[in-house]
């Protein structure tokens, strides 16, 4: 059996095909001399279980398809029998399949964005995080028609003052009452404020707007000095993006997959959906594409970009930037990204070894052994967990913004509470009026006699 494999064009002795699945040992000059990683390991259980041999196609290609003449691509290889199978996590694509054969079931993964390390910023919007701007709408609205109430009910009323009865008990004193409409929206505003508050008279109308009003703004203040604390002690650090949607929606933020690989083909080729919004991204923008993967790395690094890649890539690439700098400056998005297919090895169309890999992947995932040569690959790389233990530290006292802002359907008990203090107060204001009147009308009565 002959095997092909993509190695770059790199001239070091040791070059990563695809990061933890199968790296490559080369000689002086150039030629495999050695295979490494769960795909190598994974084809030589193979070899002894089914008992074949292979030999490895000295090639250059690193990708499916070919961008020029020197380099056709190993589909090229495939398609022309010149080697049986490209050994490594390989992508199936319609396109591909037209012409290949897959076996299935390699490697099962979730895909990652790899994003900048978040960094914590001046907590200057603190104060205004724990509620939703729909309560401080409300609240600015709200203000203005208790204040505008409360000023109504304490003023003088012309049929208070013309009964003489009532002047001699207690509504002389009103006339002296100087308050103007800002003094009782300063007054509302100190109560909200628990500042408490005063006003000129309190008639049974005025008591009821005030005393609601009150139990509002105590509700109020309680929820917003629970989660204040909260916020302004928590960290401010926000991620990039948490998603492949975040990064859809959001235009100052661009996408970088590497030029002809897996991911790109799988996006670009993309005509609906999410996927078709990310192509968009990427043809939009001349640097989406990477030539090499430290080039993603490094518009990773630069701030506005995320990159889109098995979950094995991006930790190898956390590890191998740590290493270099002896900083985390990646992380991972927190919402892992689904694969839509598993990972496969490509044959010849109607290759004989078709079935027979599929079944010895099974065969290997049921025996535990590919779970078990990833983890050991991934183990060498220890400085990941110290780098995502860092990232999760920086986040890990960030309240979501979803689950713990207040909301307007939140605080619907103390508006309902200022609403019937407003019904209350008014049903006191018709029945002040109505028993005035009918105070006056009895006393001007009496006079007449």
């Amino acid at each position: 059996m002959r095997c092909t494999i993509g190695n770059g064009h790199s001239n070091a002795n040791r070059v990563g095909v695809t990061l933890v699945h199968l790296y490559v040992t080369r000689n002086i000059s150039g030629h495999i001399v050695k295979l490494d990683g769960v795909a190598a390991e994974t084809l030589d259980s193979l070899a002894r279980r089914l008992n074949f041999t292979y030999s490895v196609l000295q090639v250059n290609d690193s990708l499916m398809e070919g961008f020029s003449n020197a380099l056709p691509g190993l589909a090229f290889y495939i398609t022309n029998g010149m080697c049986d199978v490209v050994i490594g996590p390989v992508v199936t694509t319609p396109s591909r399949f037209a012409i290949m054969d897959f076996a299935e079931g390699f490697m099962y993964t979730s895909g990652a964005l790899l994003i900048p390390m978040p960094t914590s910023s001046e907590n200057v919007a603190a104060v205004a995080k724990p509620f939703q701007r729909s309560v401080w709408i409300s609240l600015f609205f709200v203000m203005p028609i208790t204040a505008a109430a409360i000023y109504f009910f304490i003023l003088p009323k012309p049929w208070l003052h013309s009964s003489s009865t009532l002047d001699r008990s207690y509504c002389g004193k009103l006339h002296h009452i100087s308050c103007s409409a800002f003094e009782v929206l300063f007054e509302v505003f100190r109560i909200l404020m628990n500042q408490g508050g005063s006003f000129p008279t309190m008639r049974n109308t005025v008591c009821f707007v005030v005393g609601s009003w009150c139990l509002g703004a105590l509700v109020v203040v309680s929820a917003y000095n629970s989660l204040l604390t909260s916020y302004i002690l928590g960290s401010n650090a926000e991620p990039l993006v948490d998603s492949l949607a975040d990064v859809a929606a959001n235009s100052k933020v661009n996408l970088v997959v590497d030029k002809g690989l897996a991911v790109d083909v799988v996006v670009s080729g993309a005509t609906v959906g999410l996927y078709k919004q990310l192509g968009d991204k990427l043809r939009s923008n001349k640097n989406s594409r990477c030539v090499t993967f430290q080039g993603c790395i490094d518009l990773v690094k630069s701030g506005s970009y995320t990159y889109l890649n098995g979950l094995s890539v991006t930790l190898n690439a956390i590890d191998g930037d740590y290493k270099s700098t002896r900083k985390c400056n990646l992380a991972l998005a927190r919402k892992p990204e689904s694969v839509p297919a598993s990972l496969a090895w490509a044959l010849s169309k109607k290759s004989p070894y078709t079935k027979s890999f599929t079944k010895g992947f099974m065969e290997l995932h049921q025996a535990g052994l590919i779970d078990e040569w990833t983890n050991r690959e991934l183990h060498l790389r220890r400085n990941v967990s110290f780098c995502l233990n860092e990232a999760k530290k920086v986040q890990q006292r960030k309240i979501s913004d979803n689950l713990t802002k207040i909301t307007l359907k939140n605080f619907s008990g103390a508006f309902y509470v200022l609403v019937v203090g407003y019904v209350l107060s008014l049903i006191c204001f018709f029945g002040e009026n109505i028993y005035f009147r009918l105070l006056k009308y009895y006393g001007d009565r009496q006079q007449v006699v």
